[in-house]
C-alpha cells in the first residue's frame, strides 16, 4: 500500500479484533455508521487503482448488547435511543479531506469512539454519537482525501484510523492518456 498513508489509530483495546485492508484504497465511495450514544460499527466500499470496487465490515457490534450501567437504567423504566445506521455514497469527485472523532468513555469502558464527523470538499456528515471524550482529528491538505478506514472492534469500534491518499487523480486526469504521441 506505498500509495497511501496509514495514520492512527485512537482508540482504546478491550480485546476485540483488528480489521485492516489488503488491497490499497484509492477512494472512498460509502460509508455506513452504526452509532447511538457511540459509534458501534463501520462499514464501507472503496475503489483500488485499477477502478475495483471493495465492500469490508461491518467491523463492531450492533449496538444490541449494554453495559451494566444502562441495564440497570432500563430496568428502572428509562429508555436510552437505540442505534441507527447512517448511510452516506459519496459523489465520484468528492473528497473527505478531514475526519473528526472523539475517544471516551461508554459503559465500564473509558476509551471507545464515542464520536465521528466527516467533512468533505462539499458537506459534513455528523458528529455521529454523543462526543464526550478527548478529540482527535486527520485533516488532508491538497488533492488529497481519507480513502479508507482501519479498526480494532468487538462489540463496539474500540479505535479507528485512517488511510490518506495525498493525491487523488481527478475524474478527468485519470481518463488521459499520457503515452500518446504528442505533434
Amino acid at each position: 500500500m506505498s500509495s497511501v498513508a496509514k495514520i492512527g489509530p485512537w482508540g482504546g483495546d478491550y480485546g476485540g479484533s483488528d480489521h485492516d485492508l489488503t488491497v490499497a484504497p484509492q477512494r472512498l465511495q460509502s460509508i455506513a455508521l452504526r452509532h447511538g450514544k457511540i459509534i458501534d460499527s463501520i462499514a464501507f466500499t472503496y475503489a483500488d487503482r485499477d477502478g475495483a470496487t471493495h465492500s469490508v465490515g461491518p467491523w463492531g457490534g450492533d449496538g444490541a448488547k449494554l453495559p451494566e450501567a444502562v441495564t440497570k437504567k432500563l430496568n428502572g423504566g428509562e429508555r436510552p435511543p437505540r442505534g441507527t445506521v447512517a448511510e452516506f455514497t459519496f459523489e465520484p469527485t468528492e473528497r473527505v479531506k478531514e475526519v473528526h472523532g472523539t475517544v471516551g468513555p461508554f459503559g465500564d469502558r473509558d476509551s471507545l469512539i464515542t464520536s465521528l464527523k466527516l467533512v468533505t470538499d462539499r458537506r459534513t456528515i455528523g458528529p455521529l454519537g454523543y462526543g464526550v471524550g478527548t478529540p482527535f482529528s486527520v485533516p488532508v491538505l491538497g488533492d488529497g482525501g481519507v480513502v479508507g478506514f482501519f479498526v480494532r472492534a468487538g462489540e463496539y469500534l474500540e479505535a479507528i484510523g485512517v488511510y490518506v491518499n495525498p493525491a487523488i487523480p481527478s475524474e478527468k486526469s485519470s481518463s488521459i492518456v499520457t503515452d500518446a504521441p504528442v505533434s
